[in-house]
This record gives C-alpha cells, sequence and structure tokens, in this order.
C-alpha cells in the first residue's frame, strides 16, 4: 500500500528531485537550478511511503514522486516548475502540490499566483482552470518543439484576504 504526504522540500532533496526532473520532465532543470530554487523559492514535496509487511517485519520504503516550485515576492507568487512522477499521475498529487502552495502562502500574505503553461499541455491547463486560474494572455512562439514552436498560455488567480 502507498501512501502520500505534501511537505516543504529542503536541500537535503536536491537528489531526489534532480533525478525525479530528469526521469519525469521533458525539458528538464540542471541541477544547478534544482539546487538554487530549494534556497532561494518557496518549495513542496510529495513524498510516497511504500508500507509492505514481510512475514516478520514491516518495510517501508520512501521516495519523492512529485515537487512544486514558486517564487514569492511580497504579496505575488508565481509558479516556476511542477513535476510528477510519471508513473504517479492522474492520482491528484499536482492538484495537492498546488493546494499547498496556494494554501500556505496565502497564509503569508500571497494574493495573486501567476504561472505560464505550454498551449499543448492540456492536461496541466484543465487542472489550473479547476482551480480558478483565468487565461490572461499568450506569449506566441514562446516554447521550442520538436515540430516548431508554441504559445505559452498565462494564468492568473487572485484571492481575497
Amino acid at each position: 500500500m502507498t501512501s502520500f504526504i505534501v511537505r516543504p522540500a529542503t536541500l537535503a532533496d536536491a537528489a531526489a528531485l534532480i533525478l525525479l526532473d530528469q526521469e519525469s520532465n521533458p525539458h528538464p532543470w540542471s541541477a544547478t537550478l534544482v539546487e538554487e530554487a530549494l534556497v532561494s523559492r518557496v518549495n513542496w514535496v510529495v513524498e510516497a511511503t511504500l508500507k509492505e509487511r514481510a512475514a516478520d517485519a514491516q518495510h517501508n520504503e520512501t521516495t519523492l514522486v512529485g515537487w512544486l516550485t514558486a517564487s514569492l515576492l511580497f504579496e505575488q507568487s508565481e509558479l516556476e516548475l511542477i513535476v510528477v512522477d510519471q508513473t504517479q499521475r492522474r492520482q491528484g498529487l499536482a492538484k495537492q502540490l498546488l493546494s499547498a502552495w496556494i494554501e500556505q502562502t496565502a497564509a503569508q500574505g500571497v494574493i495573486e499566483y501567476l504561472l505560464e503553461v505550454r498551449e499543448s499541455n492540456i492536461g496541466a491547463i484543465r487542472l489550473y482552470q479547476s482551480l480558478d486560474f483565468d487565461e490572461v494572455g499568450r506569449r506566441k512562439n514562446y516554447y521550442t518543439t520538436e515540430q516548431g514552436r508554441e504559445a505559452a498560455c498565462l494564468f492568473t488567480l487572485n484571492v481575497c484576504v
């Protein structure tokens, strides 16, 4: 049986997050960027614990299966990266990370949330819309693709204090 918890990330998570990003992100960050994010931004991870019962012992294996990092400046926070292990998608883990980001930074006075996403990432767009993010613009030809270029969709969420 696997259980999941969302917790703040620490610098000690760097190696696991670098590996997660390389394996699950089609455009992974460098190790330096991951480490910088853990020091200079707000971060949460999803930790999965696989609980197995052997005949005479219980074995727990813990691994990181999700990560969200965001900048924080005064009353505004911008999503920089969210990634979930390919094998753990469609279980609501990204939504849990986004909810932790919004709830915990709102408690610090954030009232505006920003993000951008590739126009081809329909699953992510639907997730953001389900959390009441509104598309407020597009950056044409922003991302490089194998077929050429695609737009970045800009989203914002404003919360009442």
